[in-house]
């Protein structure tokens, strides 16, 4: 690499940034509120959603996934692929490069190469310090080996032939690497950067360097501000002036992010088809985000009740969903897995593809499987289980209908604790819950990442579960031959759940974004947002 900001020049480039933003009035800006704050936005490592939503705007991978799921050109401008399966070829274009320039000082900025992928990937699996998304690219070539530490880096299938020419090597065919090479964990990183932040990289708006759409003129603990790259040569056309993203200012407020968004203090926001009712009142633009499947979650805690798979499967099986009637609260819907009905494998759905058997409603193996459980655990009943729920979902009349169930069928009292949205969310975060019925995330869209949930080293393994045999079949689907057989081990996975009592899906929620009626352009997807685009009408 070639230059450097030193703090001088990066000083400089900063003030330059912010007059720019002053010219740009706040209604001009795009504004959305995120729940918390970002503390790292280093793309092999940062897998907050709030973190990843920056990220897909700072930087440019080798593909980039439109809101409606369709892959596009990104660094890469054409790849082929060999008859095999097994070779990818990436064409890189000549034009792309870092924001690191300055054209005030004539400084040009430094070309993106395909030795800068190589070295993402690198930090992806190295053995010391792996990165959480080494399960998304299990397929790569000598990726398990380098992970254990048996081979070096340089045996990794991922190589440079040339400035701008990348070649990734997989030991087995896998359909949805293009669509994880859309991801963050696959953005790329110059390592020379990368190394000059003595171990801060993406700690801070100085340790930070992108190759996308816009780069970042502020970040502070009330809110980042980004504005467009004067480097930028992709095929993204960028007609957003600013972007502001405030991060915990909902909370600060007390009040929520829908809120805010109804006075006009925010641009969009998510919401639930209630708000979405709402919002059509009010005239408002909607678009449909992915679903949201919410299940009932048993927390797995070493000397807890429930780490006892006996007496989850008591608990599970003594559930008859077709009882539930109009308990189930207005605009949700009931679903038998655990998968969103919109999930998808390059773009078909996955439902379509494969099929789980659900959990059965069964009162009398509950009542066996009680008093195994029971029995193992040496008590006579239960003691004291919490069903939390969150006040928002509107959720206490199903939840008193399931502890009727549980009285019923196993003679065993639950009790019902109904929570503010945002302490339900931290007590989930923390595990500090015996039971809860929870909105499941999701990443990517596809079934891998709806029951990632469940990983062994996911963050958002609310059950706390671990299973090497589910792990395995994971990382089986992430490599599969063709999309039919990657669906079958998800289904496989799923099945693997229901069979330990990890979680019972209960019901599916269509997601919605409200818009600001003037917004125009803005790529919205569930697990990531594209500013580049975004516009105010009549600008």
């Amino acid at each position: 690499m070639r230059h450097f900001l030193g703090k001088r020049q990066l000083a400089f480039v900063l003030a330059a940034a912010l007059c720019l933003l002053a010219g740009c009035s706040k209604a001009e800006s795009i504004r959305m509120d995120l729940s918390r704050q970002v503390t790292s936005l280093d793309p092999q490592f940062a897998t907050a959603w709030e973190s990843q939503v920056v990220m897909l705007n700072l930087f440019e991978g080798l593909l980039i996934r439109r809101g409606d799921g369709e892959l596009v050109p990104g660094a890469a401008e054409s790849y082929e692929v060999s008859p095999d399966g097994l070779t990818y070829t990436f064409r890189l274009r000549r034009d792309g490069t870092w924001n690191d320039g300055s054209v005030r000082n004539g400084i040009d900025p430094t070309p993106v190469t395909a030795k800068d992928f190589v070295f993402s990937f690198h930090r992806i699996f190295d053995p010391e310090v792996p990165s959480p998304w080494a399960g998304d690219f299990q397929a790569i070539q000598n990726s398990r080996e380098v992970l254990a530490g048996e081979l070096p880096k340089s045996r990794l299938g991922v190589r440079a032939a040339g400035d701008y020419t990348l070649v990734i090597t997989l030991s087995e065919p896998s359909p949805i690497l293009l669509e994880q090479l859309a991801g963050p964990g696959a953005l790329p990183c110059n390592e020379e950067f990368f190394l000059s932040t003595w171990a801060r990289y993406g700690q801070g708006i100085s340790q930070i360097l992108g190759n996308g759409p816009f780069r970042l003129s502020s970040w502070d603990r009330e809110a980042l501000v980004l504005v467009p790259s004067s480097f930028y040569t992709g095929a993204q056309q960028v007609l957003c002036p600013s972007v502001i993203l405030y991060t915990g200012r909902a909370e600060e407020k007390g009040t929520t992010q829908w809120e805010l968004f109804l006075q006009g203090k925010s641009d969009f926001c998510q919401a639930t088809s209630r708000q979405a009712v709402e919002a059509e009142e009010k005239g408002l633009p909607l678009i449909l985000t992915d679903e949201t499947v919410w299940a009932l979650v048993f927390r797995q805690e070493e000397g807890e009740p429930l780490a006892s798979r006996e007496i989850r499967r008591a608990l599970a099986l003594s559930i008859d969903p077709d009882s539930f009637g109009d308990r189930v609260p207005e605009l949700f819907g009931r679903t038998d897995s655990l998968v969103p009905r919109t999930a998808a494998l390059m773009g078909e759905k996955y439902h379509d593809l494969a099929s789980t058997q659900p959990i059965p409603y069964d009162p009398e193996g509950a009542r066996e499987a009680l008093r195994e459980g029971l029995a193992q655990l040496e008590l006579e009943a239960l003691p004291k289980i919490t069903l939390l729920l969150p006040e928002s979902a509107e959720l206490a009349v199903l939840g008193g209908y399931l502890q009727r169930i549980w009285q019923d069928e196993l003679r065993q009292t639950i009790n019902l604790e109904v929570v503010e949205d945002e302490e339900f969310q931290r007590r989930m975060e923390a595990g500090e819950f015996q039971m809860a019925i929870a909105s499941l995330s999701r990443e990517g869209g596809t079934p891998m990442g709806a029951l990632s949930a469940f990983a062994g080293g996911s963050s958002r393994n609310l059950a706390n579960f671990h299973d090497p045999e589910f792990d395995s079949l994971l990382a089986q689907a992430q490599s599969a031959p063709d999309l039919r057989q990657a669906a079958g081990y998800c289904a496989q996975g799923e099945e693997l759940l229901f069979e330990e009592g990890v979680a019972v899906p209960l019901l599916t929620q269509q997601g919605y974004c409200a818009m600001a009626q003037d917004l125009e352009g803005l790529d919205y997807r569930a697990d990531r947002v594209l500013f580049a685009g975004a516009k105010r009408g009549g600008k």
